[in-house]
């Protein structure tokens, strides 16, 4: 659906640079309830999603996980029931961030908006950027 796929997009760039420092990437789209049960609680868990917050398009802004999940409202998402649903469910008290890039259109469509496609290398490289910075103050999370 056009911009909600900028995280999608955006993991699968980097991935391989995550990865070669240790880093696990696991991409759930659809299917996070499989990847929230691949979780142990000590884990620290980065979340990347696209955003609105009616800021600038692909900007990206860094929130604590368990602030977004206390304010998450059901309405929030898209879909049945989240990820967030499910970490409220279980009181799994994951460590980590969530990483919101700020979308530009919604819709349906197999590719980002041209505003999104435009700042995507910036856009990579800023959420490549957070993700060392939060993983160095956390080496002990690194494989």
């Amino acid at each position: 659906m056009k911009d909600d796929g900028i995280a999608i997009s955006v993991v699968k760039n980097i991935r391989d640079k995550l990865e070669s420092i240790g880093i696990e990437v696991i991409i759930g789209e659809t299917d996070f309830q499989h990847c929230f049960h691949l979780l142990k609680e000590d884990d620290f868990v980065i979340v990347l999603d696209a955003a609105y917050s009616g800021a600038a398009a692909g900007s990206v802004h860094l929130y604590k996980l368990q602030e977004s999940v206390s304010a998450y409202r059901e309405t929030d998402s898209q879909h049945d029931i989240s990820f967030f649903d499910l970490m409220r469910l279980y009181m799994k008290p994951l460590k980590g961030y969530l990483i919101g890039i700020e979308i530009a259109e919604t819709g349906f469509g197999c590719e980002l908006s041209e505003a999104l496609k435009k700042n995507f290398n910036g856009i990579c490289l800023e959420v490549e950027r957070i993700i060392y910075e939060k993983v160095r103050c956390f080496p002990e999370y690194v494989e």
